[in-house]
């Protein structure tokens, strides 16, 4: 019984290894260092209360800010082959859309509008960026050359469009609109043609928002938290037409995102019916095997994966009065600090 036992015991142990690689400080993990990589994120420093964007290296070293003016610079996206990030802008005084290369040169604003322009989302073949603006009244979705070129206005109504997100081979975007009277999950071609309505209040009467949409890799599925007049979120999964709820918690579970092979989704909660302190949380796709990574009831969120889906970097209160950037191991384990003078929104590149 006791050799019975003890082959269980390694096999378990085997599995969970081959799901979660575990790495102490400068080991290596599938024949590369593990503390590789490069994380972009907002922080404000230089006390005139501005959001400038930095980059660190996935180890902490290396802590180098990209923007500097008396305006503010947020929510970084990372082109898919790392040269570039695109950016949200103040400092021509309306919200605008900017990029620049990975080292902080070359900064370019793409948009000139008088009103706002902001979330930029770049296709996957980095050629495009789809973004949303109310230059022509209410918030609707347009695409643009990566060198902000062929800027087109992709919807048109008198309801408000948002939160655009590329299909993974690039044929399609989904994203969030009110066009209905609730806030439902839509899609459309690239180019804007064949706009359908997706999701249907997630099958309950009092549902009134759908939003946050992220496609799996394979791009058969969407990911979303939909919200209903208690204001209440719970995590969805949106597959063919079929709508799918994943948890079930009292006061809110937000903001999903699929890990690189698709198997697990991270997302933000507020667990125990609590308000504050929010944890992050990874379950598998289905919705099972949920675990509690953080535990700090400190506002960690803003979850964002590594390229190779072994570790996660996040945002988190829990050492004083503003968040700084962590990454930890994909179960939860070695969360170590990255920061210390402040940071939220971090973005993993995408290349190692």
């Amino acid at each position: 019984m006791r050799t019975v036992f003890l082959i269980c015991a390694l096999l378990l142990g085997f599995t969970l290894g081959c799901l979660f690689p575990i790495s102490r400080s400068g080991e290596d993990v599938g024949g590369g260092e593990y503390d590789n990589g490069l994380i972009a994120y907002q922080a404000y420093r230089d006390g005139d209360w501005d959001w400038e964007i930095f980059v660190v290296n996935a180890d902490g070293s290396n802590q180098t800010q990209l923007t500097d003016n008396t305006s503010d610079d947020m929510f970084p996206a990372w082109s898919p082959d790392g040269r570039r990030i695109a950016f949200d802008s103040k400092r021509d005084g309306d919200r605008e859309i900017f990029v620049m290369d990975a080292d902080g040169g070359n900064q370019t604003q793409l948009t000139f509008d008088d009103d706002w322009d902001a979330g930029p989302a770049w296709s996957p073949d980095g050629g495009r960026i789809a973004f949303t603006s109310d230059r022509d009244g209410d918030r609707e979705i347009f695409v643009m050359d990566a060198d902000g070129s062929n800027q087109i206005q992709l919807t048109d109504n008198e309801s408000l469009d948002r939160w655009p997100a590329w299909s993974p081979d690039g044929s399609r975007i989904a994203f969030v609109s009110d066009r209905d009277g609730d806030w439902e999950i839509y899609e459309m071609d690239a180019d804007g043609r064949n706009q359908r309505r997706r999701t249907y209040g997630s099958g309950k009467e009092n549902q009134f928002a759908d939003e946050t949409p992220a496609w799996n890799p394979d791009g058969k599925c969407i990911a979303y938290h939909a919200k209903d007049d208690n204001g209440d979120c719970e995590i969805y999964v949106l597959k063919g037409g079929h709508q799918r709820e994943l948890t079930h918690n009292i006061i809110k579970d937000i903001e999903p995102k699929w890990s690189p092979d698709g198997l697990h989704i991270i997302f933000t909660s507020y667990p125990n019916g609590i308000t504050w302190g929010s944890e992050i949380f990874l379950m598998e796709a289905d919705g099972s095997m949920l675990i509690q990574l953080t535990t700090n009831y400190s506002n960690s969120c803003d979850p964002a994966w590594s390229p190779d889906g072994r570790r996660i970097a996040f945002s988190s209160g829990r050492t004083g009065s503003r968040s700084e950037i962590f990454v930890m191991d994909a179960d939860g384990g070695n969360q170590t600090q990255l920061t210390t003078e402040g940071g939220l929104n971090p973005a993993w590149c995408p290349v190692e």
